[in-house]
């Protein structure tokens, strides 16, 4: 069996995986619009707005590219008792994705709302609060989960430092999804990586590496990655590098993925699905290389979508090349 035949049988495998998806929950709202005329109030353009819509976004969006791919995610997360809340559960609802979500009457739904022209972001609004939530809140959370453990095929942690991963809740994670021994996949974010020791996996794009690790000036992407790992004391690094692709550290090996050739539009969410294929493919038994290319692959068709999207198995098979060669430390196709 070649590469490629390998990869489709991982992703047509996906179908009825359970995830674990614990994180940072939002509200994505587009209001798109024309812009033909400066306000005589002000010397500021005028959007004529023509539609309105919603998706969900965070860790919301990860369930939902996880649904989307074929899997079963189970969403775990927090919101406030507003109307940004009503809309994500909406959402939720429609797309069947299983929740279970704790109100906080304290802090509001994050809410980003970008308004768009001539397909393009003029202006985006966050509506949030980044304290961390309460322990009587975290206490709740974790037996959700504690409820839910045996169903659950693998955890994914989608940290957007919106308040609800704290040091302690990521920690009390991380160290149940061990003693059920199941593997956890990480999306970080901050500067301090250590709350994720004993993840499996983490999926930091590069400046995200550099930054934990002190290298803003003097990089070496196989150093950082070593200095990750270690960090960790996990199985992987995938370090996401946009245009160049993506790099993959192991123990005993590494690898440069390039991407592919892709007319990027928007690379909102692209980070969600390449997680979401990433951990849909470790589930499957698939290994760290060819997790690391269906994620790649993933992620180079939906950064072809405007706003936060998903896409369907089929649309990753489709891009994958005819003949991939591994020479040494590099992918080539």
């Amino acid at each position: 069996m070649d590469i490629r035949e390998r990869l489709i049988r991982i992703i047509n495998s996906w179908k009825g995986k359970k995830i674990a998806v614990i994180g940072d929950i939002m509200i994505d709202e587009y209001i798109i619009g024309k812009i033909e005329r400066i306000s005589p109030e002000a010397p500021v353009p005028v959007l004529e707005i023509e539609e309105e819509k919603y998706v969900l976004g965070g860790a919301g969006n990860v369930a939902n590219n996880i649904k989307a791919l074929g899997g079963e995610p189970l969403l775990f997360g927090v919101v406030g008792e507003d109307i940004g809340a009503e809309k994500i559960l909406n959402l939720l609802n429609q797309r069947e994705i299983k929740n279970f979500l704790v109100k906080d009457k304290e802090r509001p739904t994050t809410t980003k709302t970008r308004l768009i022209a001539l397909s393009q972001q003029v202006v985006r609004m966050d509506k949030e609060k980044r304290n961390p939530i309460k322990e009587e809140i975290e206490m709740l959370l974790l037996e959700k989960i504690k409820e839910n453990i045996e169903k659950i095929d693998i955890f994914l942690l989608s940290d957007y430092a919106k308040g609800v991963l704290t040091y302690s809740f990521t920690k009390k994670i991380i160290e149940l999804a061990k003693t059920y021994g199941k593997k956890i996949l990480v999306d970080p974010k901050g500067k301090d990586f250590t709350k994720y020791k004993g993840a499996s996996y983490i999926t930091p794009n590069e400046k995200e590496a550099k930054i934990a690790t002190d290298m803003e000036e003097n990089f070496d992407i196989i150093i950082c990655a070593q200095k990750l790992l270690e960090l960790i004391e996990g199985e992987g690094v995938i370090i996401t590098r946009g245009e160049k692709g993506m790099f993959l550290y192991l123990k005993d090996s590494y690898y440069f993925i390039p991407a592919l050739k892709a007319e990027v539009r928007d690379v909102t969410g692209a980070g969600d699905t390449v997680i979401s294929a990433l951990t849909l493919a470790i589930s499957s038994d698939a290994n760290p290389l060819e997790a690391a290319l269906i994620s790649n692959f993933a992620g180079s068709v939906v950064v072809r979508k405007l706003g936060t999207s998903t896409l369907s198995p089929e649309e990753i098979i489709q891009v994958i090349p005819q003949k991939i060669n591994i020479d040494k430390n590099y992918v080539e196709f």
